[in-house]
């Protein structure tokens, strides 16, 4: 499928959300004003199931599968779980990716993440072997297992043992202060990993982990997607200017 436009965003949402959640939905509406820009919310195969146990390995080839179906650069933007697989991609697929914007991304977590599910929830995981996550509004419930959730430990970047992580697109990081499931020092860690030159973190405050993409976080998103225009250009062009 060729793109028309010159920048392509593809939206990934998180683990029990939907590609109608409300960042979703924002970013559409942000882009709308901009003629350059193609937006494409993703729809994976297994957005979320109680039939199926979820997987971010999936996801992730999913989101691979997309990007590598024509041979465009893409600006992958993603929210709390599907931040994982984003990250990945990035390191691994430096051609395909030109950025990263990334929504109280869901890195640097173990096991007991499952509590902020409920109280309870990871002893009830490991005494029954699976736990449904439930659904935000306009969301998929997902299944759960021990083995899925250590696939995601093992496989997130920011378990790996390098000190430094070989992302060098431009990042953009944003996390509310008040997370209760992601704390954000999680997000402040990884940025000082991430090699890029150009990253920009903001700490949104008053905010926990569901929050609007408000005027300061629209303010660095343009910035963002100013720097990947000027980076996209022709080097005799950007010479000129």
């Amino acid at each position: 499928m060729g793109l028309l436009k010159h920048l392509n965003v593809l939206y990934c949402h998180g683990l029990g959300s939907s590609i109608n959640c409300r960042h979703a939905t924002q970013l559409q509406t942000f882009f709308e004003q901009q003629n350059d820009v193609y937006f494409e919310k993703f729809l994976y195969k297994n957005p979320g199931s109680l039939d199926h146990v979820w997987n971010v390995n999936e996801w992730r080839r999913d989101i691979e599968e997309r990007i590598n179906a024509n041979n465009e650069k893409w600006i992958l933007m993603a929210t709390s779980g599907a931040c994982h697989p984003a990250l990945n991609i990035a390191k691994q697929h430096k051609e395909k990716v030109s950025g990263l914007f990334l929504m109280c991304p869901g890195t640097g977590l173990d096991m007991s993440f499952v509590d902020t599910i409920q109280p309870g929830a990871l002893k009830y995981l490991m005494k029954t072997g699976s736990i449904k996550y439930p659904p935000s509004k306009h969301g998929h419930p997902a299944l759960l297992n021990i083995e899925c959730l250590q696939d995601f430990l093992k496989t997130s970047i920011c378990n790996s043992p390098e000190k430094t992580i070989d992302i060098t697109c431009p990042v953009l990081i944003v996390h509310g202060e008040d997370d209760n499931i992601v704390p954000i020092e999680n997000s402040n860690k990884l940025m000082q990993r991430i090699a890029s030159t150009c990253k920009d973190f903001y700490r949104i405050p008053g905010v926990d982990h569901y929050f609007d993409l408000d005027e300061q976080v629209l303010k660095r998103l343009e910035k963002l997607m100013d720097t990947i225009r000027d980076n996209q250009q022709p080097q005799n062009i950007r010479a000129k200017i």
